[in-house]
């Protein structure tokens, strides 16, 4: 029998953004098909078990108190949590983070390191406090896992771990097949380029803002809907939107079934984000059929290899070139698009984080 307990204090549903989907998608894989061997503890809030009711097919241990207070939050690890986990094999914390008080068997996914190589995008405190944390993780963890290759290969050279110590633990497709088409059904008959991302500076609505500027002109008909919360940039990207000649939906959140549903509806998706652990939403695109105009950056080069358009450039009209080229399907380069998002199924992906338990226990 294989004990796991995976520390789930720091997730905050609606409030940590990709972190939450790659951790959520990843275990909801494991348990559609938990080997008999596997004996599993998730350790999180009563809002996070509320939010995805179907990972209680594990045992849950559910920490009561201000869960939205991040220094509670840390106080729990280091008491409920080192409680809940002295019997495991494997203690996977998937917050990027090894709480003070740990047993020393433990995991540690590491999403990225945007606080080392973009700390402007973080308050002063949080960026010294994750510029402290991150390293001693690292060192603590017996392994430690990445999203993708590359994320892993940053870990190595930017904090020194050994390359031994290193794997990178993808996550996976939403699974889910239903949908809701309302929004997606008020759009109109014209094409649609969808971007769904939180309004941080490191996204760069402001350069598709200014690249749709361009598209317009060749394809009117044009519509841009923009999904995700209010980051650091949105006051900015709200400016944007106000200002352009075309038509943009800014939409902010919406529900996962919303955002199906826009995604069965989009003509093209662009990404131009500079910054990238992974980028699932470029992988949902790829196997929805949705060709993918994105940055030739961090994780996503990764991940799209030659099925999508990949632009090196911060040049608007390069930018917009390349969606107007997109918005004529290329339906070879589409279907080669659905072929690669395979490697990232769900049946895959929890084999991978499966075997890297397997390892340590």
């Amino acid at each position: 029998m294989i004990r796991v307990a995976a520390n789930l204090a720091w997730l905050v549903p609606g409030r940590v953004g990709g972190s939450e989907e790659y951790t959520v998608r990843l275990l909801r894989a494991v348990l559609a098909d938990a080997p008999d061997d596997l004996d599993l503890t998730l350790i999180g809030s009563p809002a996070l078990f509320a939010a995805y009711p179907d990972l209680a097919a594990a045992r849950c241990v559910v920490l009561r108190g201000p869960q939205r207070w991040r220094p509670f939050r840390v106080f729990a690890e280091s008491t409920s949590v080192y409680r809940a986990t002295s019997s495991a094999d494997v203690v996977h914390h998937f917050g990027g983070r090894i709480p003070a008080r740990h047993h020393g068997n433990d995991v540690v996914t590491i999403h990225d390191l945007q606080p080392l190589q973009m700390p402007e995008n973080f308050s002063a405190t949080k960026q010294r406090y994750l510029a402290w944390a991150l390293p001693r993780s690292a060192r603590s963890a017996r392994l430690v896992l990445t999203p993708s290759e590359w994320v892993a290969s940053t870990v190595v050279d930017l904090l020194g771990v050994e390359p031994i110590r290193v794997r990178a633990v993808s996550s996976t497709w939403d699974d889910v097949d239903d949908s809701d088409p309302a929004l997606a059904d008020s759009l109109g008959d014209g094409p649609v380029v969808l971007y769904p991302a939180v309004t941080h500076p490191h996204k760069r609505h402001t350069l598709l803002l200014a690249a749709m500027e361009r598209v317009v002109r060749e394809r009117p008909d044009v519509t841009l809907v923009l999904t995700g919360g209010e980051g650091r940039a949105h006051h900015e990207t709200a400016t944007a939107v106000a200002a352009s000649p075309g038509r943009v939906e800014q939409l902010g959140r919406v529900s996962a079934a919303s955002l199906r549903g826009l995604f069965r509806r989009a003509d093209v998706l662009a990404f131009p984000s500079a910054y990238e652990g992974f980028g699932l939403p470029v992988l949902e695109a790829m196997r929805a059929g949705l060709p993918v105009v994105a940055a030739d950056r961090s994780a996503l080069r990764e991940i799209i290899g030659d099925t999508g358009t990949l632009v090196g450039s911060d040049d608007p009209q390069d930018w917009a070139t390349a969606i107007v080229a997109a918005l004529d399907r290329d339906e070879e380069r589409v279907e080669r698009a659905r072929r690669r998002a395979d490697q990232w199924s769900p049946a895959m992906a929890a084999g991978r984080l499966l075997a890297v338990w397997r390892e340590l226990s």
